[in-house]
């Protein structure tokens, strides 16, 4: 049996995929490794970012636009930013439509929603849901939004590698609750399989982010991109629990201060937004003031927000399960492993540089995040590309199109070759490429450890499928950081702590063993007609160019 529409993951661009692809009366079927809900999205703590969701006020889509490319550090794609910040109150809205039930500033119909600000946005335009706990909103309406759809859904299902035939992808192999390896066939494939933050030992993903479709991706030869960019989230709570529980940025937006070791606030000093500096400015200067001793973490001191338990409820309940009482005790707080802002190469539909192949979520580099993901654009993100990419599949679109960031990176790629999924024999662990990984190639970067990282990663081979794969993408990200010489955004190397503008582009691997630099071009961004500079130069399309 081939069935329209195979979707890896269960987050929510894989879920919100598989609703419009069955509500179109498509044959879908849903994979997912573990529970239909046990995916990153549910640990989402902050909202969606979403500019005039209700009234225009002080907010709109422009300067959405222009916080999330002042985030990016040069390398957002301005026409993915554009259609992330245009289209995705539409996708809220759905969401709305489909049952989730977002914070609100009062009673009745009339009530609007409640709105707060996190790091790098330059106005409150963040909905939650719960307080703090609005992934897990998200992924229940979701979850019965596909259970009302004829989706099949397939859960302990873990995909090995994907089907390539006559030159497009045909689905994947997999391994059955079972422990059976057989293949799924597919018209189309979505990969919506989250990111790969088990790399490290310290992190706020949950066990399943093991970046399987990257892998599949790279092993594939389908184009990936920007994996040195991994963000580090600043604030997780220091504490042996693993996943690390995440000390949301919105108790920032909502009056929290980092203090140093001598209790001294000093973000003032770091950036103009202080406290709400873009995560990797934040990341960064909390991890200068660790390695310089004499404390493994920092603290953040929330003692200011009114009715915390009840603003922060999913936060609060973390604090008291170690003991920590936040409205009187300053949270020891140090960065963790948290979003990889690149992945699978998209166009702006979805399309990966394989026909038939399509990516949304985290595991796609879709061009909006660059090299700094804006806080609360991922959920958006994978609302709005994964709707995009059902749409384009409806309307007869079979292979990719030089736009966003395969308007550059698609030439220089290697046709797709079918991988072998046979399993490994080695012994390498989960903790082996964590602990390597957070030691030579976490928040600040220097060539020895990277060349030591290489080394190592080179010897270490595994017989678990997931493993594997983090050593895959750890190969990866290392390479690629080994080979930007520069800091930008998410990437801080001691060594060549500036920024270089011969280093503005993409490290794309697919066209052979090693990746491939692309330059991105001199271009100017505009939203309904205004000019911003991007990166100089000539004009690109407006908006309504790259719409259906």
């Amino acid at each position: 049996m081939t069935v329209d529409l195979l979707v890896l993951g269960s987050g929510i661009a894989g879920l919100s995929a598989a609703v419009h692809a069955a509500q179109a009366g498509w044959s879908v079927v849903v994979l997912t490794k573990c529970e239909l809900a046990s995916s990153a999205t549910q640990y989402a703590q902050g909202g969606v970012a979403a500019a005039s969701l209700e009234a225009p006020g002080d907010d709109s889509p422009e300067l959405h636009f222009r916080d999330t490319l002042g985030a990016g550090a040069g390398l957002c794609d301005p026409l993915a930013v554009k259609v992330l910040v245009t289209e995705g109150p539409d996708r809220v809205r759905e969401l709305i439509a489909m049952g989730a039930v977002f914070d609100r500033t009062g009673d009745g119909e009339a009530a609007a929603l409640a709105l707060t600000r996190e790091g790098g946005h330059s106005v409150a335009r963040v909905v939650h849901a719960g307080g703090d706990a609005t992934g897990a909103e998200i992924e229940r309406a979701l979850v019965a939004a596909v259970g009302a759809t004829t989706a099949a859904v397939r859960e302990g299902w873990l995909a090995l590698d994907l089907l390539v035939e006559q030159g497009r992808a045909a689905g994947t192999t997999a391994i059955s609750p079972e422990g059976a390896v057989q293949q799924i066939h597919a018209r189309h494939t979505m990969l919506a399989t989250g990111g790969a933050g088990q790399c490290f030992a310290v992190t706020t993903n949950p066990p399943v982010s093991t970046g399987d479709g990257i892998a599949m991706a790279l092993r594939a030869g389908v184009a990936v991109a920007d994996v040195e960019f991994m963000q580090f989230h600043p604030t997780a709570l220091h504490h042996p629990a693993m996943p690390r529980p995440l000390l949301s940025e919105a108790l920032r937006g909502e009056g929290a201060v980092l203090r140093d070791a001598a209790g001294r606030a000093f973000m003032a000093t770091e950036h103009p937004l202080a406290d709400l500096a873009p995560r990797d400015i934040v990341a960064r200067a909390i991890a200068r003031r660790i390695d310089d001793g004499p404390m493994d973490h920092l603290w953040l001191d929330a003692t200011a927000i009114e009715r915390f338990d009840t603003r922060f409820p999913t936060i609060w309940r973390a604090c008291q399960a170690v003991g920590l009482d936040p409205r009187r005790d300053w949270l020891p707080v140090a960065p963790a492993a948290h979003y990889l802002c690149g992945g699978v190469c998209t166009d702006l539909d979805g399309a990966t540089t394989l026909p038939g192949l399509w990516a949304a979520g985290e595991v796609a580099n879709s061009g909006v995040h660059g090299a700094n993901r804006l806080a609360s654009n991922s959920l958006l993100d994978g609302m709005v590309f994964a709707r995009r990419a059902i749409g384009a599949i409806a309307s007869g679109k079979d292979a990719p199109e030089p736009s966003g960031v395969l308007e550059l990176v698609h030439d220089s790629v290697a046709p797709a070759r079918q991988p072998s999924s046979a399993l490994h024999a080695g012994g390498t662990t989960r903790g082996d490429v964590q602990d390597l990984m957070t030691r030579d190639a976490g928040v600040l970067r220097e060539a020895v450890r990277l060349e030591r990282a290489t080394k190592e990663l080179a010897t270490m081979d595994a017989s678990d499928p997931e493993v594997h794969n983090l050593v895959t993408v750890g190969t990866a990200l290392v390479e690629a950081a080994t080979r930007r010489t520069e800091s930008r955004g998410t990437h801080t190397r001691q060594d060549h702590f500036a920024a270089a503008p011969e280093f503005l582009g993409r490290f794309v691997f697919g066209g052979g063993p090693s990746p491939v630099f692309v330059p991105l071009p001199d271009r100017v961004a505009s939203i309904g007609g205004a000019e911003h500079p991007e990166r100089g130069g000539s004009s690109v399309p407006t908006l309504r160019a790259v719409r259906r």
